[in-house]
């Protein structure tokens, strides 16, 4: 069964114009790269807007893989949102998720194509909605428990599995194990008790 995933959004098709642009900027300074030799992975709020159409982003938090140190500058895409405003998304090339302390091992094995083609030398992804929603239990502040919520009622995962797969990153965690269990349990509370009548 394939996610159903919004790029046709004015939003969607933004990011989607950025990877565009990041392909073509990659294919510019590495003529010689070979297809598929940069990899991106999407998360943050862009990678929110794919997977639920929910709350947009000024940036596209992408953690780049390429085997060639890349310098590649700053993408930006203006465009009209559906309320009709101007709008600027960036492609923030200097994200690492390594820095949350919760991050799936095989995120990247999971990870969902957005853009690639048989001779573009950048291949991009989505992370998963579960591994999304993962990464989001380290810090956990007010608009990341929004996030989970809002991934969790667009049925990207069940509260089962969302807590097996928080507690399998757990195990390779970096950071206070006693903190990040405690917000993967409050989280799964919270879950809990929307399905309460």
């Amino acid at each position: 069964m394939s996610e159903k995933l919004y790029t046709s959004t004015p939003m969607g098709e933004a990011i989607m114009e950025a990877l565009q642009q990041l392909n073509e900027e990659i294919a510019e300074l590495f003529g010689s790269a070979e297809p598929g030799s940069v990899r991106a992975y999407v998360f943050g709020g862009a990678a929110l807007h794919i997977h639920t159409n929910a709350r947009g982003s000024a940036d596209i938090d992408v953690e780049i893989s390429a085997a060639m140190k890349l310098d590649l500058g700053e993408i930006t895409v203006l465009y009209t949102d559906e309320h009709g405003d101007e709008r600027q998304l960036v492609i923030d090339d200097t994200f690492n998720p390594t820095i949350s302390g919760l991050l799936p091992e095989y995120y990247q094995d999971d990870a969902i194509s957005l853009y690639r083609t048989a001779d573009a030398p950048l291949h991009a992804f989505v992370v998963t909605g579960i591994d999304l929603a993962v990464s989001k239990l380290d810090r956990l502040g007010e608009q990341d428990q929004t996030d989970i919520v809002c991934l969790y009622q667009a049925g990207k995962f069940t509260i089962e599995r969302l807590k097996a797969h928080a507690e399998e990153a757990l195990l390779g965690a970096v950071g206070n194990e006693k903190r990040l269990q405690g917000n993967i349990n409050f989280m799964i509370t919270r879950l809990e008790e929307l399905e309460r009548p």
